[in-house]
C-alpha cells in the first residue's frame, strides 16, 4: 500500500516531511495498481490536510491545498 496523495512530485528533497512544498496529488486511490507487491494506492490523508507545519495538525489547510493541487513550490 503507498499513500499518493501528496507524492504526485516524488520526494521532496530536502526530506522535509512535514507538509513539504513542491508536492503535488499522486496517483487517485486504487485497488488496482497493475504492480506486483502494491495492493493499494490511497489518501491517508486528504490532499490540503496539514501535518502541522502550515496549519493545525490534522486540519483542512486552503492555502496548502491549493499549493498541493497547482503542484507550487511556494512555502
Amino acid at each position: 500500500m503507498i499513500d499518493t496523495s501528496r507524492n504526485g512530485n516524488g520526494a521532496p528533497p530536502d526530506g522535509q516531511w512535514c507538509d513539504p512544498a513542491g508536492r503535488r496529488i499522486g496517483r487517485a486511490p486504487t485497488l488496482a495498481t497493475g504492480e506486483a507487491g502494491i495492493d493499494a494506492y490511497l489518501w491517508a490523508k486528504l490532499p490540503g490536510e496539514s501535518d502541522g507545519c502550515r496549519g493545525a495538525a490534522g486540519t483542512f489547510t486552503p492555502f496548502y491545498a491549493y499549493d498541493v493541487v497547482r503542484g507550487s513550490s511556494v512555502s
